[in-house]
């Protein structure tokens, strides 16, 4: 009874170990973070509008060097920002992670992902088709109360400034629907950061590699794409980000112009 006793405590203990490497370990990060977004998926998705709706959004993430699953959140504070009571959920991917690091390629300013999202928002209690002005609102919101928070600066110190704006001369055709199309430029602040302390985002994108400046300023290009389902009452928003149009054209060509749509 005694040796069962030492060999149960023994056995415990290894576990214990072995889930505070998989925990901390940069090794495991990706397996980690894939692990994570599973888990919490299965509980954002049921609350998602898409599920409320009863639609699927397929969209095609391999051989991009994307992380190949979409991270599903549902926002109850986007009505506030909004002065509406809204349904919102953001779905959204990053880069993938780099072989040894233990971290997302978001974190290397010298990487193409540098910095780069992609997914889609979807919002039903509007009433209408969102205004151009609302959609950079949206915006400002995702970065300065959502990305950046998650990395672990506050909306207080984040900076988000839209340096230009305007509507893309011809909309993007995403699974037979035509979206209405605008780029942005804009400056706004990098993940990459000092420091121990843990963030939420450590989880999705692994710890930040050593920074000399915690998160520096850069321009960056953005694109979003509008189209308003009167019947649901659904604006679906695909948008995109990226420090060069090359990226954000790639997105376009091999991800969003793939992307299906599927209606009950």
């Amino acid at each position: 009874m005694e040796m069962r006793r030492k060999w149960g405590l023994a056995v415990g203990a290894l576990l214990i170990l072995c889930a505070l490497i998989f925990i901390k370990a940069p090794g495991y990060a990706r397996e980690r973070a894939l692990l994570v977004i599973s888990l919490y998926g299965r509980y954002q998705e049921k609350q998602s509008v898409a599920e409320k709706l009863g639609i699927s959004i397929q969209m095609p993430l391999e051989n991009m060097e994307l992380f190949p699953l979409l991270v599903t959140y549902n926002d109850e504070h986007l009505s506030r920002f909004l002065e509406k009571p809204l349904h919102f959920t953001v779905d959204y991917t990053f880069g993938d992670f780099i072989d040894g690091t233990g971290h997302s390629r978001i974190y290397d300013p010298y990487d193409p992902f540098y910095n780069a999202y992609l997914g889609y928002y979807s919002i039903t209690g509007y009433g209408d088709r969102i205004t151009e002005k609302k959609l950079m609102l949206l915006s400002e919101y995702d970065m300065l109360h959502l990305a950046l928070p998650a990395v672990g600066l506050s909306a207080k110190e984040g900076t988000f400034e839209i340096q230009s704006h305007e509507r893309m001369p011809e909309d993007l055709i995403l699974s037979s629907y035509a979206f209405t199309a605008y780029e942005s430029i804009l400056r706004t602040n990098g993940p990459e950061h000092q420091g121990e302390s843990f963030a939420p985002g450590d989880l999705l994108f692994g710890k930040s590699p050593p920074s000399p400046v915690s998160y520096p300023l850069h321009e960056m290009k953005g694109r979003v794409y509008l189209h308003y389902f009167e019947d649901q009452d659904l604006n679906l928003i695909f948008y995109t980000l990226g420090k060069s149009d090359a990226l954000l054209d790639d997105f376009e060509e091999n991800i969003l112009k793939e992307t299906e749509i599927i209606f009950p």
